[in-house]
C-alpha cells in the first residue's frame, strides 16, 4: 500500500529504501548515541530526525505544517517533528507530531482521520484519543494526547 508519504519534499515509502543524502539536505539528522540509548535502539536500526518539518500524503490530500510566527500568541503556535526509522536502509516506521498545537492538535487529527478513512476505508480501532487502520501490511495510527495539545501519527510495516 502506498500512503504517498514526503516529508520535507523527501518521498518516504514504507519498506522502501530512502536516499540517505535526501535525508540529510531535508534537515534530518541522524541520532547520536545518546538518542540510541534512550530508545534503547537495536545496533541494525539507523534513526533520522527532523523539527519544524512538513508532512504531505495521501496524494496531497493532506497536510501538517509548523506555525511558529513570533506575531502569534503561543497558544496559535505549534512545532512538528519527524522520525524516520530504517533498518537496512529500508523505511520500517514513521512518526509524525505536532507539538504544543492548543487549536491545531485536535484540528489536524480530524482532517488526518477524514483523510484516512477515504484512503484506508473505516478505522479497526476508534476512539476519542486513538484511531488506528489497517491494510495490507501497513498500520496507521493517530494519537491524540491526553493534554489534547500534542497529536501522534504513526505509520508502520506490520507482518502479514
Amino acid at each position: 500500500m502506498s500512503l504517498e508519504i514526503r516529508i520535507n519534499s523527501v518521498p518516504i515509502e514504507l519498506g522502501g529504501i530512502v536516499d540517505i543524502t535526501a535525508l540529510n539536505e531535508a534537515d534530518f539528522q541522524k541520532a547520536g548515541p545518546l538518542r540510541r540509548l534512550f530508545k534503547q535502539l537495536p545496533m541494525d536500526q539507523t534513526v533520522f530526525q527532523a523539527d519544524n518539518c512538513k508532512l504531505e500524503c495521501f496524494d496531497d490530500e493532506f497536510s501538517i505544517y509548523p506555525c511558529t510566527h513570533g506575531y502569534l500568541n503561543q497558544d496559535r503556535q505549534w512545532k512538528t517533528k519527524a522520525t524516520v526509522y530504517l533498518e537496512e536502509d529500508r523505511v520500517w516506521k514513521l512518526e509524525f507530531h505536532v507539538v504544543d498545537g492548543h487549536y491545531a492538535a485536535s484540528n489536524f487529527l480530524d482532517r488526518f482521520k477524514e483523510a484516512c478513512s477515504a484512503v484506508l476505508g473505516e478505522p479497526v480501532e476508534n476512539s476519542r484519543l486513538l484511531t488506528r487502520w489497517q491494510n495490507g501490511s501497513a498500520s496507521v495510527t493517530s494519537i491524540l494526547h491526553s493534554d489534547l495539545v500534542n497529536v501522534d501519527f504513526l505509520m508502520e510495516l506490520i507482518d502479514s
